[in-house]
């Protein structure tokens, strides 16, 4: 994999950023004065990405030949210092440290170019809280989104409105498609498609993060991401997929993690920590290897994160202080579902290590967050002397999805289901050490948490039922 190029800015002028066949038909919107000479200068974002306690991310996409400048504001003072990591194709992260914790921030950019009006963008967040054993932390999560095929994104105006610290995009957050212009123009398999090509992915990828409703909300929300299938290569692709890494350089480009794997482990996979949550994010595609699509393993043997992703997740969360850690993944963890991707259908050894090594070592307040399966359902499966299994599901944030009742989606253990296009909500509220609620509900386009079925969308916990 190409490394990327990170360079230090202490005078705040860098010129970044080259044309790819991608920039063409960008979305008009500028804060700046209107150029005459082609595409805006800022062609994509700003976007919040990881905002830590000490430390944000912001990602942009700029015109060739641009001059960035930036600047960090909290309260009255200025942070001039950051460094900016060039990822090529006009793609660029905004380092910024030495932020105070729990604070309000803006960040503003300057963009320039010889001959092109002046723009000027600015982003407003706040930056995560110290960790802590006690603390108010907001998080917004979701999957599969088709925004791209629609006019107006509802969802993202309702997830912008709610202003979550925090939003967890985990899985097919764009859609490769054939886009061959025929009637399958937008199936998801095919000989060839926005999976053939890394020119082809970033297109598709912007063609989504050019959406308004989108990029209205990823100005106020810090955002994170994890892949599935869909925005990683075709339809079930896994670990023999050709072009793997180019995926994988490409996804890196579209967003500002906190990391992307370590040093020996590659992958899209990281962690990062809120107050009185640890996230932990997981890669389901970059090691996956199944039955559903290999005669060499079977149920049990198949994988999905691999050996080493998974060593990684277990050693984090055995060190981790967090009262609640939230294990997001693209595809279904724990869930008895029947049918579709996940865990109890593809690795299961890789489960029962898991779940073995959160009881041998005690592992407090896990709660699995999920998507892919456009439904959403909360999974809760008590255990003796053990805190329950909790897999929340959330899927679509946009597809032709109008709330129901979910029919045909068998599942013993759902406390409660339903099609539509909706958000999921964690509301982690713990004011003393050890004693708190955790809410999970659902979130519709207008911001409210629906009834199905004479069902409420909305479960909580007290701490101490998800602890030993």
């Amino acid at each position: 994999m190409k490394p990327m190029q990170m360079i230090v800015v202490a005078g705040l002028g860098l010129a970044i950023g080259c044309a790819t066949p991608a920039e063409t038909g960008l979305a008009k919107r500028s804060a700046g004065e209107p150029s005459d000479k082609g595409p805006r200068l800022i062609q994509a974002g700003p976007m919040i990405g990881h905002a830590g306690p000490y430390e944000a991310k912001v990602w942009v996409r700029t015109k060739r030949g641009s001059a960035l400048r930036a600047k960090a504001v909290q309260g009255d003072k200025v942070q001039n210092r950051l460094s900016v990591e060039d990822l090529g194709d006009g793609f660029s992260v905004l380092h910024f440290s030495h932020l105070a914790p729990a604070a309000g921030t803006r960040v503003t950019l300057t963009v320039e170019r010889a001959g092109s009006a002046t723009e000027t963008e600015s982003v407003a967040f706040r930056t995560a809280a110290a960790p802590s054993e006690t603390g108010r932390v907001r998080i917004a999560f979701g999957s599969c989104s088709k925004v791209s095929q629609f006019n107006s994104g509802p969802i993202y105006k309702a997830l912008a409105k709610e202003r979550p610290d925090m939003a967890l995009f985990i899985g097919d957050n764009s859609y490769f498609i054939v886009a061959d212009g025929s009637n399958k123009h937008f199936n998801t398999t095919g000989q060839t498609g926005d999976w053939s090509s890394p020119e082809a992915m970033t297109a598709r990828h912007l063609t989504t993060r050019m959406h308004p409703d989108l990029q209205a909300m990823f100005r106020s929300v810090p955002s994170y991401a994890v892949w599935d299938d869909h925005d990683y290569g075709p339809d079930n692709a896994d670990r023999t997929f050709d072009l793997r890494e180019e995926a994988t350089t490409v996804f890196r480009q579209m967003w500002a993690n906190p990391a992307y794997g370590t040093d020996s482990i590659p992958g899209v996979f990281s962690s990062f920590r809120n107050g009185p949550v640890e996230v932990f994010l997981m890669d389901d595609r970059y090691y996956k290897y199944s039955p559903q699509k290999h005669k060499d393993v079977t149920m049990a043997t198949g994988e999905i994160w691999g050996r080493a992703q998974t060593d990684w997740l277990l050693a984090g969360l055995k060190r981790s202080t967090a009262p609640v850690k939230l294990i997001a993944n693209g595809t279904q963890v724990v869930t008895r579902s029947t049918s579709g991707e996940g865990h109890r259908r593809e690795a299961q050894n890789e489960l029962h290590r898991l779940i073995a090594h959160i009881e041998e070592h005690r592992i407090d307040g896990v709660i699995f967050l999920s998507g892919d399966r456009h439904y959403s359902e909360l999974h809760f499966e008590a255990r003796d002397g053990h805190p329950p299994l909790l897999e929340f599901t959330s899927s679509p944030l946009q597809q032709d999805q109008k709330v129901e009742p979910l029919k045909n989606r068998p599942n013993t253990f759902r406390l409660w289901g339903l099609n539509g296009n909706s958000f999921g909500m964690v509301t982690v509220d713990i004011p003393e050490p050890g004693r708190g609620v955790v809410r999970l509900e659902v979130r519709t386009e207008t911001n409210t948490v629906p009834v199905v079925e004479n069902t409420r969308c909305s479960s909580a916990w007290q701490l101490s039922d998800l602890q030993y």
